[in-house]
């Protein structure tokens, strides 16, 4: 054998060797930048909700739901906005995850399909509000059962894969808030159907106080939870080491 034949494999296999430490620290910043983003993609709707709320004080957020602002005197562009956001941010939680999730699958497509529901939801706006005596639109039945589909993924998405994670070393930091925001979210999505469901039927009739409904109030604690869920899991994909 030459000397040229013993030496090249040795060399080359030094360059893989002194690349490959650069390669996983690239990686990795690649990969915070993305949580980063999710992050951010997460915060700023919710933000902007709260804008909504602030710039229409003649609107109780108490009673209407998130979606009636797109009928708002005042910022309704920041629902559909929002709506979409979150959807893109979603999205790009279920790719980071999907490559750091062992088993988890059913979890991952109800990920997506939330972030298809939300999709859907912010092309279609719902029908104005109080208008229960009344069929709805095209457009508001399509924004309805999107709404519906999103809200009801989501929940089962995260008790799914928050089990599937905590069997993996790399997410336990984070796997006991994986557990009780997946828990939170499902109270939260089961009080928002009781509500909703007592509104669909012909009008609201569980009054609290002065309020005629606190389907708003419901809305925003599911979409608040579903958030913390979102936003630990971006948190654990961020921290991990490899």
């Amino acid at each position: 054998m030459s000397r040229t034949d013993t030496t090249v494999p040795t060399r080359s296999a030094q360059r893989t060797r002194a690349t490959a430490p650069a390669a996983r620290t690239a990686g990795r910043r690649r990969r915070r930048v993305a949580a980063d983003a999710i992050l951010a993609g997460l915060a700023l709707p919710l933000a902007g909700f709260g804008v909504a709320d602030l710039v229409n004080p003649g609107w109780s957020p108490v009673e209407r739901m998130v979606s009636f602002y797109v009928h708002a005197p005042r910022a309704g562009w920041l629902i559909p906005t929002g709506a979409l956001v979150l959807a893109a941010a979603s999205a790009g939680l279920v790719r980071l995850a999907a490559t750091h999730t062992r088993g988890g699958r059913t979890g991952l497509w109800l990920l997506g399909l939330w972030c298809a529901g939300l999709l859907v939801v912010g092309i279609f706006p719902t029908d104005p509000y109080g208008q229960w005596d009344r069929p709805p639109s095209p457009a508001g039945m399509v924004h309805g059962l999107a709404g519906l589909t999103a809200f009801a993924a989501l929940p089962m998405a995260a008790v799914l894969l928050s089990r599937a994670w905590r069997r993996d070393a790399r997410w336990r930091p984070v796997a006991a808030a994986l557990a009780g925001s997946a828990a939170l979210s499902a109270l939260a999505f089961l009080g928002l159907v009781a509500i909703t469901g007592d509104v669909m039927a012909g009008g609201p009739s569980l009054t609290v106080g002065g309020y005629e409904s606190v389907a708003g109030l419901a809305e925003r604690v599911l979409l608040w939870s579903y958030a913390l869920w979102l936003g630990t899991a971006a948190i654990g994909l961020r921290r991990m080491p490899k």
